[in-house]
């Protein structure tokens, strides 16, 4: 795993949490633009994004989407600098959330937070998944009516994504590989139509598992 910061124009601020979260995580943290991403993307196939989004203008962000989808590169994000008022529009723009931090959050919850999220857990409080819920459900009712067909294997693999388990937790309560967990988790993405686990975990908020296994 290879973390990197996203930045045009490095601050104090950057330094800063670069330096602490290095120290905490025990991982280089590299701060770099979005051309230099394309190279580490070629050879790096799981790579976390820290984005500030007070440094986020339009342009950047359109800069960025693009960047990731047309190399095709495998990144999760992790947002900074989130705020109550912009946090449902910044988290549903950008494709692969995997933690969020607030404006007012410490040091000591940042450093606690990305260590998780190295670990292979999310880090979304129980608001921030609510609203999301709300707001994906908006945008998706014509797939929540959908009748989707699941697999057992499939659905026993989405309940625990849905309660938070990280790909490890799942293989290990079901007794299979990660890589057999990983390839469930892919039929299932394509059968949902969504495009990655926090997706798939406000979905399934709205899956009748007792009923539609089979």
């Amino acid at each position: 795993m290879s973390i990197y910061y996203l930045s045009s124009d490095p601050t104090l601020y950057s330094s800063l949490l670069i330096d602490l979260l290095e120290k905490s995580s025990g991982q280089a943290i590299v701060s770099l633009n979005c051309d230099e991403l394309i190279n580490k993307g070629k050879i790096d196939d799981d790579i976390l994004v820290i984005l500030d989004i007070k440094k986020q203008t339009d342009k950047k962000y359109k800069n960025y989407i693009d960047t990731i989808n047309r190399n095709k590169l495998k990144v999760r994000e992790i947002l900074f600098n989130i705020t109550d008022e912009n946090i449902k529009k910044n988290i549903m723009k950008y494709p692969n959330v995997v933690g969020v931090f607030y404006e007012k959050d410490n040091m000591d919850v940042i450093s606690y937070g990305v260590k998780k999220i190295i670990e292979g857990e999310m880090w979304l409080s129980r608001k921030i998944i609510n609203e999301l819920i709300f707001a994906y459900r908006e945008k998706q009712n014509a797939i929540l009516s959908t009748s989707i067909s699941l697999t057992t294997r499939e659905s026993e693999i989405l309940r625990l994504l849905a309660s938070g388990a990280s790909n490890i937790d799942i293989a290990n309560s079901l007794f299979v590989s990660e890589n057999t967990v990983k390839t469930h988790l892919y039929n299932v993405f394509k059968k949902l139509n969504v495009k990655n686990r926090l997706q798939a975990m406000m979905w399934a908020k709205g899956y009748d598992f007792e009923g539609n296994n089979r």
